[in-house]
């Protein structure tokens, strides 16, 4: 017999022995994204993943970070002159 419920019981159990306490399977599937995201992984592949019809869906799922030590316009690699 199937059971919807199998992982959601499995996520809870081990996440009581940790410190984390109450945990959700979706919660799990949000830290996967922003870790993709995190490495470097292309806001498209991310979508993929997720499933998403829309991007904006997704870039709204992963919210808006900026570093201000590595600034993204810094990758162009264009020099003043």
């Amino acid at each position: 017999m199937k059971d919807d419920k199998a992982v959601w019981r499995l996520v809870l159990r081990y996440a009581k022995q940790t410190e984390l306490g109450k945990l959700a399977p979706h919660d799990l599937r949000r830290t996967c994204a922003k870790l993709c995201r995190k490495a470097g992984g292309d806001l498209e592949q991310i979508q993929i993943l997720l499933g998403h019809a829309s991007l904006l869906t997704t870039a709204a799922y992963l919210g808006t970070e900026q570093s201000l030590v590595h600034a993204v316009n810094d990758a162009i690699g264009l020099e003043m002159r």
